[in-house]
């Protein structure tokens, strides 16, 4: 899998979203996510509009805390503009029902628990 180059320019491209999720992941269910986190990348590059992905993970325990048994990830994949985003999640939940992939049932079956949202980057604000 290639990496999309990611340049973000607030002042030439003020229409990006960016869909930020943030996952903690048992460790016993890591393999499994990231196989899905994967193929779901796949998918996305295919998708108009489309324009990068990262994905961050914690590599610190949290602040007055020792070891942990969970992981934190954070995936941030950036769109050409809100209508872009919307129609990528139609073709993302019909992608799912293809394929068989009921998120909702993956995430309780492992354990994670995720906050996801939608995002801009109002210049004003920068």
């Amino acid at each position: 899998m290639s990496i999309t180059p990611l340049t973000i320019d607030i002042a030439s491209d003020a229409q990006l979203c960016f869909r930020i999720d943030n996952f903690t992941v048992p460790q016993s269910a890591r393999e499994e996510f990231e196989a899905a986190m994967r193929r779901n990348l796949e998918f996305l590059q295919t998708l108009p509009g489309f324009r990068s992905h990262l994905v961050f993970e914690q590599t610190a325990a949290p602040i007055g805390g020792g070891p942990t048994s969970k992981f934190n990830i954070i995936t941030i994949a950036v769109w050409e503009s809100p209508e872009a985003i919307l129609r990528a999640g139609e073709q993302v939940r019909a992608y799912y029902q293809r394929i068989g992939f009921d998120m909702r049932a993956m995430i309780a079956k492992w354990g994670v628990t995720a906050e996801l949202g939608t995002y801009q980057a109002p210049a004003n604000l920068q």
